[in-house]
């Protein structure tokens, strides 16, 4: 063999060896990504404010009374609904007894833009009885919504359909407005 290409053979191969060196000790070398860019952490929720709110349950003479709670309250309206509605099921704090004969689970809420909610309501597991069960439920929970929020009116709707009445004493085919007859003197 000539002098020539013996020298080409052992450049290449000298070049040959050199790059499979770079390839292996420059792949232990390389960092991932997240340790060349620093990770930042997730940002956190802010928690909303604690504010006062007023829940309503009722009393021995048929009357609602006012509780007062201070409670973390969001601004977005269907979430300040849900935060309500929690405090009602958990029931009065005081002598008071609570508004929900039943353990009822608020399903959905829509609120339209002029402000009337709807609260889908899973329905009482048997059927109720007396003025003073329904009034008392309904009103109890429309007032504390209306109170605590921007919204005008609401309407109940019960497993996802409209009913005109629970017991036959209440109107529930239409949104209904603060009803101040029914609240006692504290």
């Amino acid at each position: 063999m000539n002098v020539r290409l013996i020298v080409i053979l052992l450049a290449g191969l000298a070049i040959g060896a050199l790059l499979a060196w770079l390839l292996v000790a420059g792949s232990s070398q390389v960092m991932p990504i997240a340790d060349v860019i620093p990770a930042e952490p997730p940002p956190t929720a802010t928690p909303a404010p604690e504010q006062r709110i007023t829940l309503f349950f009722a009393g021995n003479d048929g009357l609602l009374y006012p509780e007062i709670r201070t409670v973390p309250l969001p601004e977005e309206t269907t979430a300040r609904i849900r935060i309500v509605f929690a405090e009602l099921l958990a029931g009065p704090r005081s002598s008071l007894q609570p508004i929900l004969p039943y353990p009822a689970e608020l399903r959905s809420i829509f609120v339209t833009p002029d402000g009337q909610a709807y609260l889908d309501l899973s329905g009482p597991p048997e059927p109720l009885g007396g003025s003073a069960t329904e009034l008392m439920m309904v009103y109890g929970m429309v007032n504390s919504i209306l109170l605590n929020t921007e919204v005008v009116a609401v309407q109940v709707l019960f497993d996802g359909t409209e009913r005109s009445t629970l017991t036959g004493h209440l109107d529930l085919s239409r949104p209904l407005v603060l009803n101040k007859h029914f609240i006692g003197a504290s």
